[in-house]
């Protein structure tokens, strides 16, 4: 009668137990896989699950949209605490989710872009210099120097004045009617 009673106990715990359920999601290994004109379909056969949902679509494009995650491997530690990475470890998690993934199609059903962001063909490409200067146009010499730098302030700027590196930035002071002249060698 024990036996009965702890079996009938244990079938009711488990039974009532909350269940977890994911969202379909992907990894590296799936994304790395995209090619810029692949068809809906073989997007659908390189992907595991169908996307998470598809944000939008008009006459021009639709936008499907995928759960990005990454695989956590097992590695090994040393005695000093160092760990040594272990990618072929068949011990693996996933993390949380990090970030959604948006494929472009376009009117013929194929991939148009992907990334972060809904492809927007009207929208302003931001880019780093070699300067680490937002939208800026410095560019590489020949020997590899970093020349040719607009420094963007919101106030009136102009661009390097030669190659070794001297600038010129004029500020307007607004309400004063002053501009302040900044003069250089870097």
């Amino acid at each position: 009668m024990k036996k009965i009673c702890l079996l009938l106990i244990a079938i009711i715990i488990t039974g009532c137990t909350t269940k977890v359920y994911n969202e379909p999601f992907i990894n590296s290994k799936e994304v790395v896989q995209l090619e810029f004109g692949m068809s809906k379909s073989d997007v659908l056969e390189i992907m595991p699950e169908p996307p998470l949902y598809v944000k939008g679509g008009d006459a021009v494009t639709s936008v499907w949209v995928y759960n990005v995650r990454t695989i956590k491997v097992k590695s090994d530690k040393l005695s000093d605490g160092t760990l040594i990475a272990n990618k072929n470890n068949s011990k693996i998690k996933h993390q949380k989710q990090i970030d959604n993934l948006f494929l472009t199609f376009d009117s013929a059903g194929e991939l148009l872009a992907w990334g972060p962001n809904p492809y927007d063909p009207n929208a302003k490409e931001v880019y780093y210099d070699c300067n680490g200067v937002c939208n800026g146009d410095a560019e590489l010499d020949e020997c590899g120097n970093c020349v040719g730098s607009y420094i963007d302030t919101g106030a009136t700027s102009t661009k390097n004045n030669d190659s070794n590196g001297s600038f010129k930035l004029e500020l307007n002071v607004e309400g004063s009617g002053d501009n302040i002249i900044i003069e250089g060698v870097k």
